[in-house]
């Protein structure tokens, strides 16, 4: 609106008056649409908020039942539709940034001058209550990670590889895996036995842990269903409002479940644990194939860590809702209160005031002290809310980095050094996407305004209304190429539309105020539904309103004989088509930043990041020292016991920080996900010489990204827990450094390799870094361990580490595939991989050369 403005008075060279005069048309403009925004059917933000929180909870509701069914390979009684299924998924996905967006617009309806305790409340109520929600979609995230047994059992079952037994005879353990190597030995080759060995030993596992699991799941999809009871009931009547203590008997259940469900996943992991095949008891049993019976009895145990993840992600859910219930039980006491009328009396009328006086004694109380030497005690950022979330420390990426021999230290630098590094920055900071895109959209403006001040010029600028244009090239600029096009392309038939509907009727029924008043309310009703329930084509309806709304009052303000609506209509679509044809040029000619060039950069710096979010990971769960010093203060104990904290309250606070920070960088990576999706939308609306653009090759690479990630989550929420630090740190973690060290080192190295690969887009190299060879290394060495071999293990707490190791396969495999799409994509050094794997093979000549000597 702004540009607006500032387009029609300087292409006018207009003055006060001509300044004042479009500033009184925005002005009437305003007040009418808060007058219609507060008279008719009046929408709240914060009811927008409380209906996208309460979709949210539908969703959580549906994918949380669906993702347990799914664990326990079990067919729902009530199976959604797939309509549901995929409205809970999109949902679930817009829940990373719709929340946000909502709960700032609804913080934006209540004044500041009026803010009072209660107002106070209110917005830390509903900011908890976004945090935790959002938190709910990563741990949710996680689960549905989780289940990647099933889906192999669930397709092997299919296909009639295997047979997925419901009931298993449990008394006996040594027995339940004599029959599970039994059937694992029956298979007709070594996959079919190792997953069939992996269904048996799921069903011993789940016919322990179903019931609590289903139980805890119940409890919490009751607890969401309750939630949003909780928003209809506060604006209801009397009869129907929930009390406070509902929200206490609502959290006493999940405690209740999460207990039990706790107590019983503990049991049955260290049961299976002590009873699996890979017991030295257990192999002298099998030693007629000692091969075979090796992969089984390892691939045994790592499908029963596979649920690992599962079983502590859905806890760490479950605690999670406890939080949301309690921020939910203050909104829903805030809402009560909100809807009150009495309240809403007190609030404005008679309260007021008051709020206005204080702000404005508070305002002089600061200048008053800054007179007395108190400079910034009180600035103006003061009366808006602090960021209360963990700030993200990822490192920048960009191609000189500080403190280098490419690039020294400023202090080791003489004065003209110094100066030269300042412009050399000052060059750099302009080279910036933001800065060079700022400039070009405002010289290409001024260029496109230029007509309007040149004699031969100015009355073809005049006569086609030249802002016109400027204000369609200002709309439809976008700082890629394929959001230009696409905005372009909506902004030309939308004007068309407009211009040509305008036209038709305005000819029909000329000077007519009221069939044009009248169709003009009937023909905004389509635009607006457009604009608001087709968010893709908002543009569209907005445009064709925009234009037809333009075309019409013109002609009836003007209504002169020798202008014809014709005429206008005309004008109006080729000033709009100049602008955008402008836009779609200085877009691709002028600095040109291509949606797929943005998309392979984005997508190196996202593998970079996740790169450095393992190594925060790895450094995390290496034991700090701070940390470690705060845990040798604590009262630490051979034997763990349920229920008793084993860490001081310093460490326990340390890790809580930790732990918040790590939900901040996950949260940031997601939200980039989103954003890298949204970039590849825009990829298809680019002309591409050379071929059309592999959507799904980079679809499928954003949804390894996206595993990579829920997987990493996962592996958080188990490597922050406070056993780590204690007995797993001493009995697991130490003594296998070595092979740790190897795995962490290829995997971040993996990571490097694909940024690179996306940035450069350069071939690979034929070998790519071992990461899952790392990986087996490690588990091989944990194997190794007397606490392993002795079954020493007291809780299946202190398996953490054993079950991180295993499980890191989900991540090399992602990690594996997506190196060989980037060489089938990018191409490899020299020759493929296969051909350079076969320059280190033994030839059968070579091979009996050998055996002859």
């Amino acid at each position: 609106m702004a540009a607006t403005v500032l387009f029609i008075v300087i292409v006018k060279e207009g003055g006060l008056e001509t300044f004042l005069q479009v500033s009184s048309i925005v002005l009437v403009g305003t007040v009418i649409s808060n007058l219609v925004c507060f008279s008719l059917w009046p929408q709240s933000a914060t009811d927008n908020l409380q209906a996208n929180m309460t979709r949210t909870l539908d969703s959580f509701s549906t994918l949380l039942g669906i993702t347990t069914n799914i664990f326990l390979l079990e067919e729902p009684i009530h199976k959604p539709s797939q309509g549901k299924m995929q409205q809970a998924v999109e949902n679930h996905q817009s829940s990373f940034t719709g929340l946000k967006k909502a709960l700032s617009e609804a913080q934006s309806e209540r004044f500041m001058m009026l803010e009072d305790a209660s107002s106070r409340f209110a917005k830390r109520a509903y900011e908890d209550a976004v945090d935790s929600l959002t938190r709910l979609a990563q741990h949710l995230s996680g689960l549905r990670s989780g289940t990647k047994l099933q889906y192999d059992l669930t397709k092997a079952q299919s296909e009639g590889r295997l047979v997925l037994r419901s009931k298993h005879s449990v008394d006996d353990p040594n027995a339940s895996n004599g029959k599970i190597r039994a059937s694992a030995l029956q298979g007709d080759d070594t996959e079919e036995g190792l997953l069939q060995a992996a269904a048996d030993m799921f069903g011993v596992l789940v016919d322990d842990i179903g019931p609590p699991l289903k139980a805890l799941s119940s409890t919490c999809t009751l607890c969401f269903k309750r939630l949003r009871e909780a928003f209809v009931h506060s604006q209801g009547k009397q009869g129907e409002m929930m009390q406070p203590q509902d929200f206490h008997v609502i959290i006493d259940n999940i405690e209740r479940a999460l207990s039990t469900f706790e107590s019983t996943a503990n049991h049955a992991l260290l049961r299976i644990y002590r009873y699996s095949n890979f017991a030295p008891l257990s192999r002298n049993s099998v030693s007629s194939a000692p091969d075979d019976n090796q992969a089984l009895a390892d691939n045994e145990q790592e499908n029963v860590f596979i649920v690992y993840f599962f079983i502590f992600t859905l806890q760490e859910f479950a605690g999670e809702l406890i939080c949301l219930t309690d921020a939910m039980r203050r909104i829903y006491a805030v809402e009560l209160n909100r809807y009150s009328e009495r309240n809403w009396w007190r609030r404005y009328v008679v309260d007021g005031p008051k709020s206005i006086f204080s702000f404005l004694r508070s305002f002089r109380r600061g200048s008053i002290a800054e007179k007395h030497g108190r400079p910034g005690l009180r600035r103006l950022s003061t009366y808006f809310g602090a960021d209360r979330h963990p700030k993200v420390s990822f490192p920048k990426v960009r191609p000189h980095a500080p403190n280098t021999v490419q690039t020294p230290d400023r202090s080791n630098l003489s004065f003209i050094g110094r100066l030269k590094r300042l412009v050399w920055d000052l060059g750099d900071k302009l080279k910036d996407r933001n800065i060079k895109y700022a400039f070009k959209v405002g010289m290409s403006t001024a260029m496109l305004a230029a007509p309007a001040f040149v004699n031969a010029t100015r009355r073809i600028f005049t006569e086609y209304r030249g802002e016109w244009a400027l204000v369609s090239f200002f709309v439809v600029m976008s700082p890629t190429i394929g959001a230009t096009n696409f905005l372009s392309v909506h902004r030309v038939l939308g004007t068309l539309i407009g211009a040509i509907v305008a036209a038709g009727i305005y000819t029909l029924f000329p000077e007519n105020p009221v069939v044009l008043a009248i169709f003009g309310f009937f023909f905004s009703v389509p635009c607006f539904y457009i604009i608001v329930a087709k968010p893709d084509y908002a543009t569209s309806g907005r445009f064709v309103l925009l234009t037809y709304n333009l075309t019409c009052l013109f002609s009836y303000n003007l209504r002169r004989d020798d202008v014809s609506v014709l005429e206008i209509a005309y004008h109006r679509s080729a000033a709009v088509t100049v602008g955008v044809l402008w836009a779609v040029l200085v877009s691709r000619f002028w600095w040109p930043s291509e949606a797929r060039r943005e998309l392979s950069k984005g997508l190196g710096e996202f593998c970079l990041n996740m790169g450095w979010l393992y190594t925060r990971l790895v450094a995390s769960n290496s034991g700090l020292d701070r940390l470690d010093d705060a845990c040798d203060s604590a009262d630490r104990r051979s034997t763990p016991c349920e229920g008793i904290p084993l860490l001081s309250k310093s460490a326990s606070a340390m890790l809580n920080s930790s732990i918040h920070e790590f939900m901040a960088m996950e949260l940031h990576l997601q939200i980039k996900l989103i954003e890298l999706q949204n970039l590849l939308a825009q990829t298809q609306h680019e002309p591409r010489l050379k071929g059309p653009f592999p959507v799904l090759l980079y679809r499928s690479i954003l949804t390894s990204l996206q595993t990579i990630l829920d997987k990493l989550h996962s592996m958080r929420c188990v490597t922050t827990r406070e056993e780590w630090f204690t007995n797993v740190r001493k009995d697991f973690i130490l003594p296998v450094n070595k092979e740790r060290r190897e795995m962490a080192g290829n995997i971040i190295l993996y990571f490097s390799v694909l940024a690179s690969a996306f940035r450069l887009k350069a071939p690979l190299p034929p070998y790519l870094p071992p990461a899952e060879e790392a990986r087996e290394r490690l588990v091989s060495a944990i194997r190794q361990l007397d606490i392993v071999k002795n079954r020493d293990v007291m809780a299946s707490k202190q398996l953490l580490f054993f079950a991180y190791a295993l499980t890191m396969k989900g991540v090399t495999q992602e990690l594996d595939c997506l190196g060989h799409t980037l060489q089938d994509a990018f191409g490899v050094i020299g020759q493929t991989a296969d051909e350079f794997d076969s320059l280190f093979l033994e030839t059968d000549l070579e091979r009996n050369d050998n055996n002859t000597l």
